[in-house]
C-alpha cells in the first residue's frame, strides 16, 4: 500500500496535467474568440453604411420601390452595401432632397424636380410637355436614359456634384375634390393643387385657381377649404387617406410627372466607391425600376376601384375634357417651354433639349414595343441592354 506522500503525489501530477490541458484549450478557445471578434470586426468595417430620403409615406408606390431596392442591394451586395431609408420627411423636408443629398445629409434621395426650379431648369423645361404623354413606362425609361446620357444633363449634375442612378414616372393625374367635378364646367372657379406650371397654367385656361403646394400638403389643404381640388396620381386616394377628405374624383389626365430623379447619389460618396460597388449599385436599380412603375400604375387603378367603398364618387374623363388637355398641349405647352426655356431659366438652347428629349421618347416607344409590359424581368432587361450595360462605372460620376 502506498504512502499518504506517494499517493498525494500521484494525484497532484495528474492535477498538473489536467490543469495545463484546461490552460490550452482555454487559450485555443479564447483566441478563437478573439479570431471570431475580428472576424466580426473586419466584416462590419467592410459594410458600407449610408442613409438615404423619400418623403412620401411607407404606403406610397416609390417609396415602397426604395424598400425594396434596399432589400435588392443587400442581397446583390452579400451586406456590402447597406441603405438606412428615411421615410416621410424624418431626415429632410420635400424641397430640401436636392440640397440635403448635396450637403451629405444623405447619400441617396428622390427629388421633385418642380420643387427647386433655379437649380433644376432643364426639369422644369421639359415639364412642360408633361400633358402630351400618358405611357409611364416609355417615360420612366426615356427619363432614365436621357439623365444618364445627354451631355447637357450629366453637366447639370456634375454642376451639383451629384449622380443621377435612376428615374420615374407618374400614372396620369387625375382631380381628387372635394366637390361635384362631372364637367368641365364644374372645374371653373376651384382652387386646384397642381405639380407644375405648365399644369397651372392649363388650370386658369378652364377658370380655375391653380395653388403651388408641396403633395405633403394636399390633404390638410383639403380638409381645411385651402385646396378644392388636387392633382395628383390616384393612388393617393389610399396611399395619404385623400379619400377621407376628397370624396369626388374627376379620372380627367392631366398628364404624368417625372421631374428630378428616383435615384440620385451625392458625388463625394459615389467617388469613394468601388467600381463594382458602383455596379452594383445601378445594376440592383435598374432591377428596381420595373416594379417601380408598375407597382405605381397598380396602386393607383385599385385605389380607383376601391374608393366608391370609401364613399368616394368616380366620374370618368369627357370627351370636352380630353379636348380642353390635349388642345392646350398642342397649342400651348411645348412654344410655351422653349420661350420660358429662354426667358426665365436662361438655357442656352431649350428647343434644342427638348427636340432630344423628345427624340428619346420616341426611341423607348419603338423598344419596347413586343416587351411584356407586366413582366419586370425582360423589361429590366431592355432597360439594362440600352443604358445600364453602357455605363463606364470607372468614369461615370465620378467628378
Amino acid at each position: 500500500m502506498k504512502s499518504d506522500s506517494s499517493a498525494l503525489g500521484g494525484c497532484n501530477a495528474k492535477l498538473g496535467k489536467l490543469v495545463k490541458g484546461w490552460t490550452v484549450m482555454r487559450s485555443r478557445i479564447l483566441m478563437g474568440s478573439v479570431c471570431a471578434l475580428a472576424f466580426a470586426a473586419t466584416s462590419a468595417m467592410a459594410a458600407r453604411e449610408f442613409n438615404g430620403s423619400i418623403w412620401f409615406p411607407d404606403t406610397h408606390p416609390l417609396t415602397k420601390a426604395y424598400l425594396d431596392w434596399v432589400k435588392r442591394l443587400d442581397a446583390a451586395s452579400k451586406g456590402e452595401l447597406k441603405a438606412k431609408i428615411f421615410t416621410a420627411t424624418a431626415l429632410l423636408p420635400p424641397n430640401a432632397h436636392l440640397s440635403g443629398l448635396k450637403d451629405g445629409i444623405a447619400q441617396v434621395t428622390y427629388h421633385a424636380g418642380t420643387y427647386t426650379p433655379t437649380e433644376l431648369p432643364e426639369d422644369n423645361v421639359m415639364s412642360m410637355l408633361a400633358l402630351g404623354y400618358s405611357d409611364t413606362m416609355a417615360l420612366a425609361f426615356a427619363v432614365t436614359d436621357f439623365y444618364m446620357t445627354d451631355p447637357e444633363m450629366l453637366e447639370r449634375f456634375k454642376r451639383h456634384r451629384i449622380v443621377f442612378a435612376g428615374g420615374y414616372a407618374t400614372p396620369p393625374y387625375n382631380l381628387m375634390c372635394t366637390k361635384k367635378v362631372a364637367t368641365l364646367s364644374d372645374l371653373k372657379g376651384l382652387k386646384i393643387r397642381m405639380p407644375g406650371v405648365i399644369h397651372a397654367d392649363w388650370a386658369k385656361s378652364i377658370g380655375a385657381v391653380p395653388v403651388s403646394v408641396p403633395s405633403t400638403e394636399m390633404f390638410t389643404g383639403l380638409e381645411k377649404g385651402q385646396l378644392d381640388c388636387a392633382a395628383n396620381a390616384a393612388n393617393d386616394l389610399k396611399s395619404r387617406s385623400l379619400w377621407d377628405v376628397a370624396k369626388h374624383t374627376s379620372q380627367i389626365s392631366v398628364g404624368v410627372y417625372w421631374a428630378g430623379w428616383q435615384w440620385a447619389f451625392n458625388g463625394g460618396f459615389w467617388k469613394e466607391l468601388k467600381p463594382d460597388e458602383r455596379r452594383i449599385l445601378l445594376d440592383t436599380v435598374a432591377d428596381s425600376i420595373p416594379p417601380m412603375v408598375l407597382g405605381y400604375m397598380k396602386d393607383s387603378d385599385e385605389a380607383i376601384t376601391e374608393a366608391p367603398s370609401k364613399g368616394v364618387t368616380i366620374y370618368p374623363e369627357t370627351d370636352e375634357m380630353r379636348k380642353s388637355v390635349q388642345d392646350f398641349n398642342a397649342k400651348v405647352a411645348r412654344t410655351q417651354a422653349i420661350e420660358q426655356g429662354t426667358s426665365k431659366f436662361k438655357l442656352k438652347d431649350p428647343e434644342g433639349l427638348i427636340k432630344r428629349f423628345e427624340a428619346t421618347i420616341a426611341k423607348w416607344d419603338g423598344l419596347l414595343k413586343g416587351v411584356d409590359r407586366k413582366d419586370p424581368v425582360p423589361l429590366a432587361k431592355v432597360l439594362k441592354d440600352n443604358v445600364y450595360s453602357k455605363i463606364d462605372v470607372n468614369t461615370y460620376g465620378v467628378y
